[in-house]
């Protein structure tokens, strides 16, 4: 069996209260850690300097260049084959390297995680409600299309992988403030197996700095960011996606795979978009079929996506471009408050 060797890598900004003992959990598992502290206005640099602990490395960013830019320059810096991920403010359990240098072992693994145990800024365990988006993809049999068609499961810093493959997919992408890990996640669960632990390898913190998992309201800039992201990703993988990814995600959406593999690259794309259950999508691919529809084969174009003209209509209703589906809806519950109340 090979024996890896692994780096703890840490991005870490204004977490002055967290950051030592975040190290402290890490450093004693693997053979170095990495930490970068993304130019703090707190006290987070004088905590790390006055850390006294052999095998850490502390860079410090003179300007704040904001997370995926953080965790790519500790990667860049780092001298290991493994990663194994953390937040500035989360804990790494004991035994998390082993258990996860043992699945990674196997190379048809490209990434290996657990679910996290969730605590308050006060390190007290919180239930597991509390992080619900972490569970929706535990038993799944393939993660690139619960990715792809749902939505992100894996919590970051719980997630360990290879350097190489972090380096071959060009790390976490700059310009996303929420949802750099999960454009990374897409491509390794096109890659590989995803092995979940099966018990908790990190402690992850929940506070009102966090940076991805909090949203305040129905409606929030946060919000709307992340729905932006999210389309951003997937329309971004798909028009990188092989021929092997693409026929996964068609056979996940039920789509006719031997009309599928005679289709050209965009309209591949387009079908994927029109399947998905996120409208932005499925914007995007009545707007590839507008494109067509006004061409002098447009009926031929159709009917090799399997569909007519007057699909055009359907689907631009699905699409819901003004959100009127929800304003309806809102309206209802509404009214039936009004009723519930008059009466």
């Amino acid at each position: 069996m090979k024996t890896h060797t692994t780096t703890g890598i840490i991005a870490t900004y204004n977490q002055q209260d967290f950051i030592r003992e975040a190290v402290v959990s890490l450093a004693v598992q693997v053979d170095e850690i990495i930490v970068v502290n993304d130019a703090s206005t707190d006290g987070t640099r004088a905590a790390l300097d006055e850390l006294q602990i052999s095998n850490l490395r502390v860079l410090h960013n003179e300007t704040q260049c904001g997370v995926s830019a953080t965790y790519n320059r500790a990667v860049t810096a780092a001298t290991s084959d493994l990663l194994l991920i953390q937040g500035g403010d989360d804990r790494s359990l004991p035994g998390r390297a082993a258990r996860q240098i043992d699945a990674l072992n196997d190379p048809d693994v490209s990434l290996a995680y657990s679910l996290p145990t969730v605590i308050d800024s006060a390190g007290m365990e919180l239930p597991d409600s509390l992080a619900s988006e972490f569970h929706a993809g535990r038993e799944l049999i393939d993660p690139l299309t619960f990715l792809f068609f749902h939505a992100n499961y894996i919590c970051a810093p719980a997630a360990a992988v290879r350097r190489a493959d972090y380096l071959r997919h060009g790390g976490f992408p700059g310009g996303l403030d929420l949802l750099q890990d999960y454009a990374l996640w897409l491509r390794l669960a096109a890659d590989g197996r995803f092995a979940v632990i099966d018990e908790p390898v990190v402690e992850y913190r929940k506070h009102g700095k966090n940076l991805s998992r909090e949203y305040s309201g129905l409606d929030s800039v946060k919000h709307r960011r992340l729905d932006a992201e999210q389309e951003f990703i997937r329309t971004r993988f798909l028009t990188s996606a092989s021929s092997a990814t693409m026929d996964r995600l068609a056979r996940y959406a039920r789509l006719d795979l031997g009309r599928f593999t005679a289709l050209t690259a965009s309209e591949k794309i387009a079908l994927i978009q029109l399947s998905h259950r996120d409208r932005l999508m499925v914007r995007h691919g009545v707007s590839f079929l507008f494109g067509i529809a006004g061409e002098p084969d447009s009926a031929v174009r159709f009917a090799r996506l399997g569909l007519t003209r007057d699909d055009l209509s359907r689907l631009a209703v699905q699409a819901d471009h003004n959100n009127l589906g929800d304003v309806s809806r809102a309206l209802g519950v509404q009214q039936a408050i009004n009723r519930i109340t008059a009466s």
